[in-house]
């Protein structure tokens, strides 16, 4: 089975993606921002024992293990289950008021696995392409 893994090309295209939602969401947000942010996150990557690609590449693997006796669609809804699971939790820890932020959050979230969704599948579409010479 085909492990999916995203090119440094659908990075820098989930950059600009982020930027544009985020502007739309707070035009306040600048790029400036969005480099800071970054800036963390490289940084944190940097001091951390394993990568956001590393992690991602060991639950794939999981849901492909998953595959040999369940079915792709089962896998992947337990995988969006555990998701919004875990993301609960994670806008529950850094909100001091979830009843009043649950909104922004959800938008949020919504936003941001749209725009990883769509980055994967054009991966997908892109390298498809390149393999099977479809334009």
């Amino acid at each position: 089975m085909k492990t999916i893994s995203i090119s440094d090309y659908a990075y820098k295209y989930l950059d600009y993606m982020f930027c544009k939602a985020a502007k739309e969401y707070r035009p306040e947000f600048s790029s400036t921002d969005w480099d800071n942010l970054n800036n963390r996150l490289n940084q944190m990557e940097k001091t951390s024992k394993i990568s956001r690609a590393t992690m991602a590449d060991k639950f794939i693997d999981l849901a492909n293990e998953f595959t040999s006796t369940e079915p792709k669609e089962r896998v992947g809804a337990a995988i969006m289950f555990a998701a919004a699971r875990y993301n609960s939790f994670e806008a529950f820890s850094k909100s001091s008021d979830l009843a009043r932020d649950k909104d922004d959050a959800v938008n949020w979230y919504t936003r941001e696995y749209k725009r990883m969704l769509e980055a994967n599948m054009d991966d997908l579409l892109n390298t498809s392409d390149k393999t099977t010479g479809n334009k």
